[in-house]
Order: structure tokens, then C-alpha cells, then sequence
């Protein structure tokens, strides 16, 4: 017989042996959440004999269970009683109601063969808790934080989104102990929307939503409303006056001078007016479009018109005339 027929009818078991060494190792890695069950694999050898699972705990090995399938006994270590399930047709082991404390390498050998056995790396870590999300503010112009709080010791990624679209990161401060801020500078009606904050780690999620609202007037939009308000006054006093000259103008004899005076103060009155509500349109036109702009934009033309009709009045050489007969209707 030549040397490999003998050593096939001599030691089968080692040609057996060798021909399964060719298997490569396993090695993963799984994450699961606290108070869970995870499932881990033996090496994909058939005709388990023994398998064996241990958990190695700073390199020094700690058994869990055997399995010896001439008896179809299955040992379970006291550590684990209750808390394991093992599956003879393919040396899987379920460990169950996971603790922090569970999280290490754990090694499953099959026939002792060492070379091939099957590594896994378990990390457990706590359930998300719920945030919460607070608004620190919700007035137009002024600093809004939203404030996403997270409980103590909790280890998450962050993220946000405003209507279901996500902010960059360069919008919110990172976690700061147990918060995460995303700020709002100048807020304006175009900052309302529903706000998300996301917490996220590599099993789970937990999300908090808060529908902000800005309001009252910003502050251009505060000083357009002032402006307008300023010009409706002086408009108002130059109407005044106006109607007072007219009416006065047959019973005083005013000089030219005077009447030249009180004319031009009307038309300055009415000249500041305008200006006032064309800048007052122009920050309208800016904070909240042309519906409002437009309103005052015809304030402002109209009190232009009364102005160059008065201007006409004051430049006219039969003015006094005109206006006494005008006065003593």
C-alpha cells in the first residue's frame, strides 16, 4: 500500500481532523440592548461530538455549558442557569435577559478543535431613555435655544430636524454634559415649524418634537410699525393746521410772511411723512412681503400728492384769494 491508502486505513480520525482544520475561524461582533436575548453561533462543523462555550473575562476563560452528544447531556453552569439555551443540531447558544456586565468575548469550540473556534464580541448597553425638548423663548428677534435634555450617563448620537428635514451639525452645539442645544439667532416667522431631536446608539432610537411658533414683531419690523405711526401723526397735525390757516384766513390778516411760514412748516410736516412711510414700506416689504408694503406704499403717494398740491397752493399768485373765498363758504 503507498504511504497515503496506509495512513487512511491506519488514522482516519486525524485525516478527519486535518480536513475540518481547513475551516477558517469565525469572529463577530454583536450589540444589544439591556434586559434582551442574542443569539450566538458555533463553528459550522457537522457532526458535533463535543461543543463547549466559555466566557472569557480579562483572558481568563469561564465555562457556560457543555455538550456531549454520545449522552446528549447539556451542562449548564450555575452563572448561567435560567438565563441560556443551547441547540444540539448546531452548538448555537441564546443568552438571555442581558446585562451590562454581559458585554465581553465569548468563544464556542467544537470536537476541541481550538484553532477553529468561533468568537463573539458582545457589547450590551443600556435601553434609550426619552428626551425632552425645551424652547428657552418664542419671540420674533430675540435668541431662541432649543433645548434637547438628555438623562444622566446617557451615550447617544445627536441629531436634528426641522419639518422632517435634517440641520447640518454646524446649527447645534454637540452634547454639553446632558444637553444639546440648537439655537435659533434673530428668530423670524420663517423659523416656525416642528423641531425633532434624535438620540440614537447602535440598537435603538428615541426621538422628542416640539412645535415652535414665533411671535411678535421683530425688531426692523417694530421700527417700520413706529415709523408709520410717527407719520400718521405728523400728517395729522399738518391736516390740522392746514384747515385751522384756511378757516382763520378771512377773520386774521396774517402777513406774507407768517402765511409763508405756516405753509412751509405744513409742507415740511407733510414731506417727513412721506419719507417716514416710504422707509416704513421698504422694511415691510423686507419682513413680510408686498401685502402690507403696498398699503403703505399708498399712504405714502398719497400723502406725496397732497403735499405737491399744497406746494402748488403756496406758489400761486392769487393763493390768499383763493383761499379767503374758499374759508368764507
Amino acid at each position: 500500500l503507498t504511504h497515503p491508502a496506509l495512513a487512511s486505513l491506519l488514522f482516519p480520525d486525524l485525516l478527519l481532523l486535518l480536513q475540518v482544520s481547513c475551516l477558517a475561524a469565525e469572529m463577530t461582533e454583536l450589540w444589544a440592548e439591556e434586559g434582551s436575548s442574542v443569539t450566538m453561533h458555533a463553528p459550522a462543523i457537522r457532526n458535533i461530538s463535543l461543543a463547549e462555550w466559555e466566557y472569557i473575562r480579562e483572558n481568563i476563560p469561564e465555562l457556560i455549558l457543555q455538550y456531549y452528544a454520545e449522552s446528549q447531556s447539556v451542562t449548564i453552569y450555575p452563572a448561567y442557569k435560567g438565563r441560556v439555551d443551547f441547540y444540539r443540531n448546531n452548538g448555537s447558544l441564546v443568552l438571555q435577559k442581558l446585562r451590562e456586565t454581559d458585554s465581553g468575548t465569548y468563544k464556542a469550540t467544537v470536537n476541541l478543535l481550538q484553532d477553529k473556534a468561533a468568537t463573539t464580541t458582545l457589547r450590551v448597553i443600556k435601553p434609550l431613555p426619552q428626551p425632552k425638548l425645551l424652547s428657552s423663548s418664542n419671540l420674533a428677534g430675540s435668541l431662541i435655544n432649543l433645548t434637547c435634555v438628555l438623562p444622566e450617563g446617557t451615550v447617544a448620537d445627536v441629531s436634528w430636524k426641522k419639518d422632517g428635514h435634517p440641520l447640518p451639525p454646524e446649527k447645534f452645539s454637540q452634547i454639553t454634559g446632558k444637553t444639546t442645544v440648537l439655537q435659533i439667532r434673530k428668530a423670524e416667522k420663517s423659523d416656525c415649524g416642528s423641531y425633532t431631536c434624535i438620540i440614537n446608539n447602535s440598537i435603538s432610537w428615541r426621538e422628542a418634537a416640539l412645535n415652535l411658533t414665533v411671535t411678535g414683531l421683530t425688531p426692523p419690523a417694530r421700527a417700520a410699525q413706529m415709523m408709520t405711526a410717527a407719520a400718521l401723526v405728523l400728517t395729522a397735525i399738518s391736516a390740522v393746521l392746514f384747515i385751522i390757516r384756511v378757516s382763520q384766513l378771512g377773520k386774521l390778516r396774517l402777513g406774507k410772511e407768517a402765511w409763508e411760514w405756516l405753509m412751509m412748516s405744513i409742507l415740511v410736516l407733510l414731506c417727513t411723512s412721506s419719507l417716514l412711510l416710504l422707509a416704513a414700506s421698504v422694511i415691510w416689504m423686507q419682513e413680510d412681503g408686498h401685502s402690507a408694503a403696498f398699503i403703505l406704499l399708498g399712504l405714502f403717494l398719497s400723502a406725496g400728492i397732497v403735499a405737491m398740491a399744497l406746494t402748488a397752493v403756496a406758489m400761486s399768485p392769487c393763493r390768499p384769494a383763493v383761499l379767503t373765498r374758499f374759508g368764507s363758504k
